[in-house]
């Protein structure tokens, strides 16, 4: 369910970033010259904000790496004995 939720609003979050853009390339009265690059920005931000908003609603907790836990991800490794002779 949480895939629906992020996919939609992730949609949602396009066409807000293109519309405050236009918006303040309106108030400017010109196109902004780095127009991508505020795009990306305006919606990163959105974005990052929005999501973390989700995970937090839907409560969903996120799967423990051994990394995560402070765990090693590999065993210790034992000394290997020499062959004998």
């Amino acid at each position: 369910m949480e895939l629906i939720y992020f996919t939609v609003i992730g949609g949602a979050l396009y066409l807000l970033s293109e519309r405050l853009l236009n918006r303040i390339e309106a108030s400017r009265g010109a196109r902004l010259p780095y127009r991508s690059l505020i795009f990306f920005l305006i919606i990163f931000a959105l974005t990052m904000a929005t999501f973390s908003g989700i995970r937090v609603l839907t409560d969903s907790p996120r799967e423990q790496t051994p990394q995560a836990a402070g765990q090693d991800a590999t065993p210790p490794k034992t000394p290997e004995k020499p062959p004998a002779n």
